[in-house]
């Protein structure tokens, strides 16, 4: 009897030493990147282009070689690039690595790529996750792809 309330008792801590639910990611609003930033910042370079659907034409990301553009809070945020990640036209990357967020570019199931001249555009979308990958934006758009 006394291993059965003994077994219990053990029982009964383990289910209250449960973790807490981790807390829910904080989300973030890119703001457009403008001329202006472009010229003050130098962030000219081959890549992509991503506006969202809805947005404007402005773009709220700049996908290069090595690294992603975003401007939060005013800021200017460069992301690393992951090197294994897929590329798309003019160099730019599917995935980009940073210590607080990581950075997603995927085309649209089905969606065909648009050739203007040596302007690519592809249907595809963003998503911007924290470390533990707890989504922080999301949006569907078009990049469009140039070298400079």
């Amino acid at each position: 009897m006394r291993r059965g309330a003994l077994g219990l008792v053990f029982l009964l801590a383990a289910c209250g030493s449960a973790p807490p639910p981790p807390p829910p990611a904080s989300t973030i609003q890119p703001e457009p990147i403008t001329y202006p930033d472009i010229k003050d910042n130098e962030l000219y370079g081959a890549g992509c282009n991503f506006a969202a659907d809805g947005g404007g034409m402005s773009a709220l990301v700049l996908a290069q070689e090595k690294e992603a553009i975003l401007k939060l809070g005013g800021k200017i945020v460069r992301i690393p690039a992951d090197k294994k990640s897929q590329i798309l036209p003019e160099t730019a990357r599917t995935r980009y690595l940073g210590p607080d967020r990581i950075l997603i570019l995927a085309p649209l199931p089905g969606a065909e790529p648009n050739e203007n001249g040596v302007v690519k555009s592809l249907a595809t979308s963003l998503t911007i996750t924290d470390p533990q990958g707890r989504i922080q934006f999301f949006a569907k758009g078009q990049i469009q792809c140039k070298p400079m």
